[in-house]
């Protein structure tokens, strides 16, 4: 059954209240000792790995293979869309429609996995940097966050994403159109006072 955009902001909680601004970036993550160790497990199981979730926090620090949680994390969000894209890269999007206002400093990527037959998050990879942001996130504006994820530190196939299935570029067409109408009637407006400018003979 075919979504319409209003039907796909309200699948995964967005309201068309506030702005949508998107930020795309390509993360080399480092991946944890723990996250190794699940995707070796979820392999000798004959399973990939699942990223689920993606936690966000404030944290600027330079990442180790022994972290097992964000330093300083905000909160975690659903996958709205991923995807492999071959070559050891992936690449998913989220979006945090919260009314939360914080950099985004850090970014955990967390794999579904068991302990003691319990469901539990492990932070697979994270990336962080000790002096640049990721992003700004406010309340005023749902920030969507496009990643590509280079992993090359675990086998190929070995991890794979669960997502809502939605098709972001359908959600941020809108807000281009609106940005660049926005901008031609900024130029036509420009060009009209300068016309008249020169009719009066000022230019």
């Amino acid at each position: 059954m075919l979504l319409s955009r209003t039907d796909m902001l309200k699948q995964i909680g967005i309201t068309q209240q506030k702005e949508t601004g998107a930020v795309s970036t390509i993360l080399r993550p480092t991946i944890t000792t723990r996250g190794l160790e699940a995707v070796f497990n979820a392999q000798k199981n004959g399973f990939q790995a699942k990223i689920s979730r993606v936690g966000l926090g404030t944290g600027n620090y330079t990442p180790d293979q022994g972290r097992s949680q964000l330093q300083q994390e905000i909160h975690r969000i659903m996958v709205a869309s991923g995807e492999d894209k071959g070559n050891a890269q992936i690449h998913m999007s989220v979006i945090d429609d919260t009314d939360h206002n914080f950099w985004v400093n850090e970014v955990g990527f967390y794999i579904e996995s068991e302990a003691n037959g319990q469901p539990e998050e492990v932070l697979f990879a994270v990336y962080s940097s000790p002096d640049r942001p990721i992003a700004y996130k406010s309340a005023e504006v749902d920030l969507l966050l496009a990643f590509d994820l280079v992993l090359t530190g675990v086998p190929a196939d070995s991890v794979t994403i669960v997502d809502n299935g939605v098709n972001l570029n359908i959600l941020i067409a809108p807000e281009l159109a609106k940005l660049g109408a926005a901008q031609i009637n900024n130029m036509t407006r420009h060009l009209k006072q300068k016309f008249e400018l020169m009719a009066k003979g000022i230019l």
